[in-house]
């Protein structure tokens, strides 16, 4: 793909919903694939979700047993995520307040 100067291959990629997006999250967090077998499953299969279907039958041939990770893991895993966000974004919120009190004690 042959790009103009101010064309950046980030904002050529199209859009993914966001059942595309947990399917793709969970196909990069299930045992055994890395990022070269990522991207030949995407290749492959044209969507995660359908990747994720062939998975154990691809196991089976190459005597290995590749399993898609639960989706209840990846799920808690963006819920912690989500948690993390909202107590950062707190704390942040409350910085000036924390650096006033802490210059006022530091001066007395």
């Amino acid at each position: 793909m042959k790009l103009a100067p101010t064309q950046s291959p980030v904002l050529t990629q199209p859009v993914l919903t966001q059942e595309e997006a947990f399917a793709r999250i969970r196909l990069l967090r299930s045992p055994s694939i890395g990022p070269v077998s990522y991207a030949q499953l995407l290749r492959r299969f044209g969507a995660a979700a359908s990747a994720l279907e062939g998975l154990p039958d691809l196991g089976k041939r190459g005597r290995l047993q590749y399993a898609p990770v639960p989706a209840a893991k990846i799920e808690a895993e963006i819920n912690a995520v989500r948690k993390a966000r909202a107590i950062g974004s707190t704390f942040r919120s409350n910085i000036p307040t924390c650096c006033a009190n802490w210059k006022a004690r530091r001066r007395s």
